[in-house]
C-alpha cells in the first residue's frame, strides 16, 4: 500500500487577522509521487531532499471546510505550508544525498531513456550487482552504475527541479497558488495536507 496526499489550499481574502476560507482549487488531480512528498514536507523523502514545511500539524486557525475534508482514521503527517515559502524555494538545490531508489534506464541508440526508480530490483540487477548487493542508492556513492544487455541501473542524486519537472499536476498547483496570492497577498495563501498510508 502507497501513501497518498488529501487537503486544500487555504485563503485569506481579507487579510492578516480574518479567518482562513477553503478555496477552490482541489488536490484530488495530484499523483502519488514520493519526490513532491519528500520535498515539501519530509514524508516518504527517499530523495533525501531537506523538507520545505514538515511535521507542522494542521493549523490551528484552519477553516471548518478543510477540517471536514478530513476522512480516514490512518491520516498522518498533518502539515502545511505558506505560499511565501513555496515561492521561495530554489530549484537549483541538489537533494542532501543520493536517492535512496536506483534509477533505471534503457539503453536505445538515442541514448539512454529513464525507465523509472525504485528500492527492489529484479533479476536482471542482482545478476550484475550480485546476490547480496544492498538495493539501497544511498548505500553507493553518487554516479555508481551496473549495466546488463538493454539496461543501466544508476545511482543519482535530485535536484529540486527535478520535482516540478516530471509532475504537471504539481505545476498546476503551484499556479493556481500564485494566482491567488496575486489576488489576496502571498501571506494569505497555504497549502494544508495530510497523508494516507
Amino acid at each position: 500500500m502507497g501513501t497518498d496526499i488529501a487537503g486544500g489550499v487555504e485563503i485569506r481574502p481579507h487579510g492578516p487577522g480574518s479567518p482562513w476560507l477553503l478555496a477552490d482549487v482541489s488536490l484530488d488531480a495530484l499523483p502519488r509521487h514520493y519526490d513532491a512528498f519528500g520535498l515539501l514536507f519530509g514524508v516518504q523523502n527517499y530523495a533525501g531532499f531537506e523538507p520545505v514545511a514538515p511535521g507542522r500539524g494542521l493549523p490551528e486557525d484552519a477553516s471548518p471546510d478543510l477540517l471536514g475534508l478530513q476522512l480516514v482514521d490512518s491520516e498522518h503527517g498533518h502539515t502545511w505550508v505558506a505560499w511565501t515559502q513555496l515561492a521561495r524555494i530554489d530549484w537549483s538545490v541538489q537533494a542532501s544525498r543520493v536517492d535512496d531508489r536506483i534509477h533505471e534506464y534503457k539503453l536505445t541508440s538515442e541514448g539512454p531513456r529513464f525507465v523509472g526508480k525504485s528500492g527492489h530490483h529484479g533479476r536482471a540487477w542482482r545478476a550484475v550487482a550480485g546476490e547480496h548487493a544492498d538495493p539501497k542508492g544511498s548505500s553507493y556513492p553518487e554516479g555508481t552504475e551496473w549495466r546488463a544487455d538493454d539496461r543501466m541501473w544508476r545511482v543519482e542524486r535530485l535536484l529540486q527541479g527535478d520535482v516540478l519537472r516530471v509532475d504537471p499536476q504539481l505545476r498546476a498547483l503551484f499556479d493556481a497558488m500564485r494566482n491567488l496570492a496575486e489576488r489576496h497577498g502571498d501571506n494569505n495563501v497555504r497549502l494544508v495536507v495530510w497523508f494516507d498510508s
